[in-house]
């Protein structure tokens, strides 16, 4: 167990922010209160020694609170209440202050960047198609050109999962644009332990990225 020095504001959401995102003319599921209540947000804050702090908190991230529950909803802004104010704020959510927090599993990742990490690590020592460990200085690695790389230029040098169906999932890597497979045409990079594995992803690899591409 590891004692964190932050305090946490918890976000629920109140039946204005249901009325807004309810209303929205995109055919999107139901907001129900019983969903905004089991599904609350936590934010990390710096820890503070008093409750009363909570209202200093508030007067620093409110508006960034706010821009990140209506886009976890809806990210077209032109959709959100104009303009956003505190006043609104305060009217769509509750705020809850912790003061104390306790991991209680600090060897696991925290952090969407230790994740992103953790995930780049497996993808380059296991066998994206039967999911063996490799050994380092064995294996190989099958490399595919993307038709649209851009697309995909947010995850340079991260993992792409990549669904081959059958329920089986390919974990790649996205090749940096200044190096050496980028410059080759591999964009979309897996390992494999054998030929006999990279010949299976050689085939079902472009039948999967065919299927993305279609509208």
């Amino acid at each position: 167990m590891s004692f964190l020095y932050r305090s946490a504001i918890t976000i629920t959401r109140k039946q204005p922010y249901i009325d807004w995102a309810n209303g929205l003319e995109d055919g999107g599921p139901e907001l129900t209160a019983e969903l905004a209540t089991d599904q609350r947000t936590i934010y990390l804050v710096p820890e503070a020694p008093r409750r009363a702090d909570l209202v200093a908190f508030l007067d620093e991230f409110w508006e960034t609170i706010f821009e990140e529950q209506l886009a976890a909803w809806e990210e077209a802004e032109d959709s959100w209440p104009q303009p956003l104010t505190r006043q609104t704020f305060d009217a769509w959510f509750d705020v809850e202050l912790t003061d104390s927090v306790f991991d209680l599993t600090p060897d696991e990742p925290l952090t969407q960047a230790e994740v992103e990490e953790m995930d780049l690590d497996y993808a380059v020592r296991h066998c994206a198609w039967c999911d063996i460990e490799v050994d380092d200085g064995q294996g190989r690695f099958a490399g595919f050109k993307l038709a649209n790389r851009e697309r995909w230029a947010h995850r340079e040098g991260l993992t792409v999962p990549l669904d081959l169906g059958g329920e089986q999932i390919a974990l790649g890597v996205m090749s940096l644009a200044d190096s050496d497979a980028a410059r080759s045409g591999d964009d979309f990079v897996f390992r494999a332990c054998t030929s006999r594995c990279e010949k299976a992803l050689r085939k079902a690899v472009p039948k999967a990225l065919r299927k993305i591409r279609r509208p």
